[in-house]
């Protein structure tokens, strides 16, 4: 804009009318699509950024009449659920839309539990082995290892530690009052 005209600076010479394009936002579950409504701007006119902040800058020029232009600016913020290298921009019918599509988050796979070897008694008491050649001690280990995992087991061991340190703090209790009350007896 540094261009001048004789001595007099090109922007003096312009008026500029600002405004507020009306939008709309679209939400869906892969994708938000914002909605500039531009009806007399044509595609040339209007231009597009993305920061590496993730600043998304639409702004937009237009002749009004003469020397009086009408222009608008307007910035999103792009948040981290967006794929921001996939926004793509249409200018259709005086309406522009952009769409930010938000990046596929695949969920993390639990692990699962090692598989269960289910083994029937062996005939030979000497053979500790199932019918598939697997050794029945690590279907043990392992069915054991999914009880003391278990949410169930945690919570009765709690309320047996409980109940430990409760029948002790009695036991306690009794033994001193009894021993205190030997002891103002014999006073």
């Amino acid at each position: 804009m540094d261009s001048k005209v004789g001595s007099t600076n090109l922007q003096t010479l312009l008026s500029y009318d600002e405004f507020e394009p009306m939008c709309t936002w679209q939400r869906e579950d892969a994708q938000d699509v914002l909605i500039l409504h531009l009806p007399d701007f044509k595609k040339e006119q209007l231009r597009i950024q993305i920061s590496n902040t993730g600043l998304l800058k639409i702004t937009g020029e237009y002749n009004v009449e003469g020397k009086r232009k009408g222009r608008f600016q307007k910035e999103v913020k792009v948040t981290k659920e967006y794929d921001s290298n996939n926004i793509h921009a249409k200018f259709s019918q005086g309406r522009l839309r952009i769409t930010l599509p938000k990046k596929v988050v695949t969920p993390p796979v639990p692990a699962s539990p090692p598989p269960m070897v289910t083994s029937s008694p062996p005939d030979d008491q000497s053979n500790n082995m199932n019918t598939t050649g697997q050794s029945a001690v690590p279907s043990v280990k392992a069915k054991v290892g999914q009880v003391l995992r278990s949410k169930e087991f945690t919570q009765i061991m709690v309320n047996l530690g409980f109940a430990v340190v409760l029948a002790f703090s009695i036991y306690s209790a009794y033994k001193y009052w009894t021993t205190y009350i030997q002891v103002v007896d014999e006073d």
